[in-house]
């Protein structure tokens, strides 16, 4: 059991004589690699966090709106509950629809064909409220998409100065033995190593929360279709009631 962890405590040993045998120029590599996959970590971190509340905060909200449906629950009540939770996204619409849309549609709505201005108007406000909320749960995954680019050819950078060097060393002593090259082409083979370790977890990680924001944005215009409806019920049972 314990020779596995004297292996990789060998090795990393190994890695770490390497990177303190290293020149100058791949030393400032993989320090800017370390800053940048802190750099990453940390969005990921930090989406994750976002993700999970909204997550959590959507969840709650379809509970009430099923309860608003249903009548148990008050347009008023729910309104103040998302007055409470405005920063979910969600609540963000709905608070949009019940305080902005639905006080103009039950004043405004009495017209022929006003409906359909309205439900347009109802269409862009949530397109508009998309936009934002999407923009903010987008902060940091510019980083992301940039390090996943970037950190490879920082790591290939660093690799192909190494091997330079090793090769002018090579040129300065006139051998061409494994115990002179290696080494030289050992070190440079780090900065890849490191590229790679700050590229993987970036990819990954952009694509992952990429999925989940294309599931928030569904999840939003699939609210927005449902208020539509809650519209069009209403517009139905006004043109049923006996004119008087």
């Amino acid at each position: 059991m314990s020779y596995p962890a004297l292996t990789i405590a060998s090795l990393l040993g190994e890695v770490g004589e390497l990177v303190a045998r290293s020149g100058f120029f791949a030393k400032f590599i993989i320090l800017l690699l370390f800053v940048l996959s802190v750099i990453s970590w940390s969005v990921m971190i930090g989406r994750a966090r976002v993700l999970n509340r909204v997550r959590r905060s959507n969840t709650e909200f379809w509970r009430r709106f099923e309860a608003l449906r249903a009548g148990e629950l008050s347009m008023q009540e729910l309104s103040a509950w998302c007055g409470e939770n405005i920063e979910a996204p969600l609540c963000r619409l709905f608070t949009h629809f019940s305080g902005e849309f639905w006080p103009l549609y039950q004043r405004d709505a009495r017209g022929a064909g006003q409906d359909r201005v309205l439900l347009g108007m109802l269409k862009r406000g949530v397109d508009r409220e998309v936009d934002t909320v999407l923009t903010a749960l987008e902060r940091g995954m510019g980083w992301l998409s940039t390090l996943a680019t970037v950190a490879p050819f920082l790591g290939l950078l660093g690799t192909v100065w190494g091997i330079m060097n090793s090769f002018l060393q090579l040129g300065r002593q006139g051998s061409a033995t494994l115990d002179v090259v290696g080494p030289g082409i050992a070190e440079a083979l780090i900065t890849t190593v490191c590229g790679l370790g700050v590229a993987i977890p970036a990819v990954v990680g952009f694509n992952y929360f990429s999925r989940r924001l294309q599931a928030q944005e569904s999840e939003m215009q699939r609210l927005g279709s449902v208020l539509a409806d809650v519209v069009a019920e209403e517009e139905l049972a006004r043109q049923e009631q006996p004119v008087l």
